[in-house]
């Protein structure tokens, strides 16, 4: 269950986000949709869904991007450029677009996150310099890292030296054969051992210290956040056809675009012979024995396209439990789609494994206060002065006054006479003018 994530100086973030995924405890609506983990004889709540409203070119991308390089650099336990990566994110590859690009000096860029697995709590801190925007000659290096556990600080890294290591709330954690009493020795061993560009949670505190808790936090990383940048270039497959050639139908799939109002085709997925890649077929015939088929992308709408492939992350994220962040999720998606979705991660009776959906839009049928609570909305603007952007939720107005947000307030009117910011009002109709009176222009 993702509790909190924060950045600082990150892409259209000088000053920074918090993206808080713990419920407001004055806010009563939709009590039913809170999810809650036993930690430490604690509770812990969380919120299952959130959406992200503002105008293009605001900073919400930015928000998933944050997201998704933050879980490359942990997956690889490395800040250097990665040439390779394959998350759909060029942030996450390359780090030297990361840093806020109208600033005048080099500053760190933090990343902040608390999350809860197997009934443990985890924080993780992680900054790191990587020079002004687009520098490709600074040396990069980690400049403050730490991990909390149930609140309590385990390790902090600062740069090059470990000031701090304490593994009493860890035992049970353990390398087999480790020492509580050997702390301050293994504390200077790895402080002698520090790499400037790489994680101490991978390298030295995975081989000194606990192997066990590294694999559960690297697990969570990889299974249970799952974060898709560029949505409409990402295809989802619920599993993956053997290389004999033969199609593999996936019942369920059809069934959802069936109830979608998708008819005339079934789907099947067939891996490429020649590209070893899975490819969707709408299959226009079958017999007993054989499939006769087209390329899906050929002859079926965006739409449907669209629906097929983000469905089997859907699923997979509501059978794990996992936090599923999308950039553009409904794009193309018919909206009643997207609020049987959003009901769907609400239902308690229905995701019973405590999954959580976020995504950004630009379609506002979302604010009603039936369909999502006030601390699941935010808002994302950009001022034009300094070219900041900053986050903050609809819950953070004030429930009474002039400004004030009611549970029961009508929020799609409201956002669309700007009472809650984070909308343009655009008009092309002088540049096009201009345009249509002076072809030169163009």
């Amino acid at each position: 269950m993702l509790l909190n994530f924060s950045c600082d100086n990150f892409k259209s973030f000088m000053d920074g986000f918090q993206f808080n995924m713990i419920p407001e405890k004055r806010m009563t609506e939709l009590d039913y949709s809170i999810l809650s983990e036993k930690i430490s004889g604690r509770k812990e709540t969380g919120l299952s869904a959130s959406v992200i409203y503002g105008p293009n070119a605001a900073g919400k991308t930015s928000i998933v991007n944050a997201m998704s390089c933050m879980r490359q650099i942990i997956l690889r336990g490395n800040i250097r450029d990665d040439a390779s990566d394959r998350s759909g994110d060029h942030v996450s590859g390359s780090l030297n677009l990361a840093p806020f690009a109208f600033r005048d000096d080099a500053a760190p860029v933090r990343f902040d996150i608390t999350f809860t697995s197997g009934g443990t709590k985890y924080r993780y801190v992680l900054s790191i310099f990587l020079g002004s925007f687009l520098e490709k000659n600074s040396d990069r290096y980690i400049d403050h890292e730490q991990l909390w556990v149930n609140d309590t600080l385990i390790f902090n890294r600062i740069k090059d030296a470990i000031d701090k290591l304490k593994l009493d709330e860890i035992a049970d954690f353990l390398n087999i054969g480790y020492e509580i009493k050997d702390t301050e020795k293994t504390r200077k061993a790895m402080s002698s051992n520090i790499t400037a560009d790489s994680l101490l949670l991978v390298t030295d505190f995975n081989s000194f210290c606990s192997k066990k808790l590294v694999s559960e936090i690297r697990q969570w990383f990889e299974e249970q956040f799952i974060v898709v940048n560029s949505a409409d270039r990402t295809r989802f497959y619920p599993g993956t056809p053997g290389d004999n050639g033969r199609a593999m139908i996936n019942v369920y799939i059809n069934k959802i675009a069936q109830e979608a109002g998708i008819i005339g085709s079934d789907f099947a997925y067939v891996n490429d012979p020649e590209t070893h890649t899975t490819k969707l077929l709408s299959v226009l015939q079958k017999t007993d024995s054989t499939l006769y088929g087209l390329d899906a992308d050929k002859i079926e709408s965006v739409g449907t396209m669209r629906l097929i492939s983000i469905m089997p992350a859907i699923i997979t994220a509501l059978q794990k439990g996992a936090i599923l962040v999308m950039d553009e999720l409904d794009a193309s998606l018919h909206p009643m789609i997207v609020m049987n979705l959003i009901t769907i991660f609400h239902n308690d009776g229905i995701n019973k494994n405590g999954a959580q959906i976020i995504f950004n839009t630009h379609n506002p049928i979302y604010l009603n206060h039936n369909l999502l609570r006030r601390d699941e909305i935010k808002f994302v603007e950009r001022n034009k002065e300094n070219k900041s952007s900053s986050l903050y939720a609809l819950s953070d107005f004030r429930a009474n006054g002039e400004a004030s947000v009611r549970k029961t307030s009508d929020y799609m009117k409201n956002y669309f006479i700007s009472r809650y910011g984070a909308i343009e009002d655009i008009d092309f109709t002088d540049i096009i003018a201009d345009i249509l009176s002076n072809p030169l222009i163009c």
